[in-house]
């Protein structure tokens, strides 16, 4: 099994993902009371589900929401990674299901505040095991803690308490707060910690999971409202790159469809050996199976029906990411949602034919045509390219 493919979820059968476990860093921090802040923000493990380690992310450091607001990063994977090992992943074990014990509702109350809160614990044990996934962002040292209590009152928004005390579907209440202008980010992490949905199906949802239903929920949701909408009138190519991920995305004329390359060159996180070039797509209706892309597949999705939403438009959409060696180190896909998306913002080049975009976006990446170009599922041929 490629492990571009499988991306650390142990399709191998291994218990262990050899290319993340040689990330080990040095704990800084030790046993007894901890004084901190949450971003706000939590984590919940899938490991042993339905019984499952889930906690606060606790930090000492100066700005802690700027820890937990991937949209405002810049600079290097470096960068990213020195960030947030300053965090601490609080670990206790729960049922998923024990959301109206003490302990999960301060953790709910936390979460769904809209600034840090001031937070006390007392950790038991280090872990020293700090999480990079290809899914969630990376996390510092975790650490078993017994109590946990805020120190202060949380703010959270009317909007967000009204959902929580009411009995709607999860799906209503999570299209309704990201049309309210609640980022997807914000939403994940009280998805999570089970704040949301009928209140007989409440329970905890680990992180990754919850990050990827965020992005499927609203995206299947928006494509029910752009289906009538008309089509865009020519070919539209934009392109932005950050954290050794390029991306090219192509908006098309005609029925809404879309369609993710991927392709991890040679010496990047999930291909260290050689080339691996993944492919998957779409139509207007809702797609049944769980993308083989994974996560990356929804969050680079999502970006796209933003975009087409706001415009009222619909069209065929192809979006190519190309993962280089700069690329060393698992972030989460929030790397391809933000890519995505600021690729978006910028003005478009407009071009005749689909072909033409392609030969234009080819021309920006690292990896020849040759080896991704018949990946792609609509208006293109090899022949095209010579």
């Amino acid at each position: 099994m490629l492990c571009a493919k499988c991306k650390g979820r142990l399709l191998c059968g291994k218990p262990k993902c050899p290319l993340i476990e040689k990330f080990r860093f040095a704990a800084r921090i030790s046993e007894g009371e901890i004084e901190g802040a949450t971003p706000p923000s939590a984590f919940i493990g899938r490991i042993g589900y339905p019984k499952v380690f889930a906690g606060p992310i606790i930090t000492t450091a100066a700005n802690p929401e700027y820890l937990d607001s991937p949209w405002l990063w810049r600079g290097s994977v470096e960068d990213v990674i020195k960030l947030r090992m300053s965090l601490t992943r609080g670990m206790k074990l729960l049922d998923v299901k024990s959301i109206e014990s003490r302990f999960i509702v301060e953790l709910q109350e936390a979460v769904a505040a809209v600034r840090h809160v001031d937070v006390e614990a007392e950790i038991t044990k280090v872990i020293r095991k700090p999480i990079f996934d290809d899914v969630a962002k990376p996390i510092g040292v975790a650490a078993r803690i017994g109590s946990f209590r805020l120190v202060e009152n949380p703010k959270i928004p009317k909007r967000v308490e009204k959902f929580y005390y009411d009995d709607a579907k999860a799906v209503e209440a999570v299209k309704a707060l990201f049309d309210s202008g609640f980022s997807t980010y914000y939403i994940q992490k009280i998805f999570s910690v089970g704040m949301l949905g009928e209140k007989k199906n409440r329970k905890l949802v680990p992180t990754r999971w919850s990050i990827t239903a965020v992005h499927d929920i609203i995206g299947e949701e928006i494509k029910k409202e752009i289906v009538d909408f008309d089509t865009i009138s020519e070919h539209r190519l934009f392109s932005y790159e950050h954290f050794g991920n390029r991306f090219e995305v192509i908006l098309s004329p005609g029925n809404y469809s879309f369609q993710l390359v991927e392709i991890w060159a040679k010496k990047s996180f999930w291909s260290p050996d050689s080339m691996w070039v993944g492919y998957d797509s779409e139509s207007v209706g809702k797609k049944e199976k769980y993308s083989e892309l994974a996560g990356g597949y929804y969050a680079a999705r999502l970006p796209v029906l933003e975009y087409l939403r706001k415009a009222r438009k619909q069209a065929r959409v192809t979006v190519i990411r190309e993962i280089t060696p700069d690329y060393y180190a698992p972030l989460g896909v929030w790397v391809v949602e933000e890519g995505v998306r600021k690729a978006l913002s910028c003005k478009p080049e407009v071009f005749d034919s689909f072909s033409k975009a392609i030969e234009r976006a080819a021309e920006r990446m690292r990896t020849d045509k040759r080896f991704w170009i018949q990946k792609l599922g609509f208006q293109t041929t090899l022949s095209a390219f010579g």
